[in-house]
C-alpha cells in the first residue's frame, strides 16, 4: 500500500493547516485533502513536484510503501 506522508511533513515543518499548502504551492484543497488521508487512485506528477519543492524532500519521502497482508 502507498501511503501519504503529507501529515508527517506538515508536523516536521511547523505547518498546521492544509489552507497553508494550498497558499504555498497553489494546489486545490481538494487535491491537499486527497493526499493527507491517502485516499484516491493516484497522484499527479505536478503535484508530487509541487509537494517535494514546498517541503525539499525527494518522492520516497513524500510516498511511502508498506506491506500489507493478503487475505
Amino acid at each position: 500500500m502507498i501511503q501519504s506522508n503529507l501529515p508527517v511533513l506538515m508536523a516536521k515543518h511547523g505547518v498546521r493547516t492544509l489552507a497553508e499548502v494550498v497558499r504555498q504551492t497553489g494546489l486545490s484543497r481538494t487535491t491537499l485533502t486527497t493526499v493527507y488521508y491517502s485516499r484516491g487512485k493516484g497522484i499527479q506528477f505536478d503535484t508530487m513536484d509541487a509537494l517535494c519543492e514546498m517541503f525539499g524532500v525527494g518522492v520516497g519521502e513524500l510516498l511511502v510503501h508498506t506491506k500489507t497482508e493478503r487475505k
